[in-house]
Parts: structure tokens; C-alpha cells; sequence
């Protein structure tokens, strides 16, 4: 495959990989969301600062995950074989 100028060749990352990393952030990504929708669910029953504490790093820790599923991705951790 021919790439433009400065610019790395692109690799196909087998279909495997891929759907065993897309299922593991789904996992995190999901777990995640319905905490802070559980934490959403209280502050409406009743306000309590620790609910929203909980938010707070819930969403700090999906950011992150986030971000490392990037980073692993551009850096081609996805076609290294474990």
C-alpha cells in the first residue's frame, strides 16, 4: 500500500485483536457509565457530595482509559502479539 510522503504504511491489524480490544474497552467503557449513572440515580434521590465525588473520578478514569486506547492504537500496540 503506497502512503504520501513522511507518513508511516498502514497495517492491517488482524480481525481478532481488534474485536478482543474493542470488547475489553466496551467492558471498562460500560462499567464506567453505569456507575455514573447509578451515582446520577442517588443524586436524585437525595444530594450527597460523595455522589458527586464518585462522578468525578468515575469520568477521570473513563478519560483515561480512553486515552490509552488511543495511544495504543497509534502507537500500533494492537498488532504486537502477546
Amino acid at each position: 500500500m503506497k502512503t504520501p510522503e513522511n507518513t508511516y504504511p498502514m497495517k492491517m491489524i488482524p480481525q481478532e485483536v481488534v474485536s478482543e480490544f474493542i470488547h475489553k474497552l466496551s467492558h471498562d467503557v460500560i462499567g464506567a457509565l453505569q456507575n455514573i449513572m447509578g451515582y446520577t440515580t442517588l443524586l436524585n434521590e437525595e444530594f450527597d457530595k460523595s455522589y458527586l465525588e464518585g462522578i468525578g473520578k468515575l469520568t477521570k478514569k473513563l478519560s483515561a482509559r480512553m486515552a490509552i486506547a488511543v495511544s495504543d492504537i497509534d502507537n500500533g500496540e494492537l498488532n504486537k502479539q502477546e
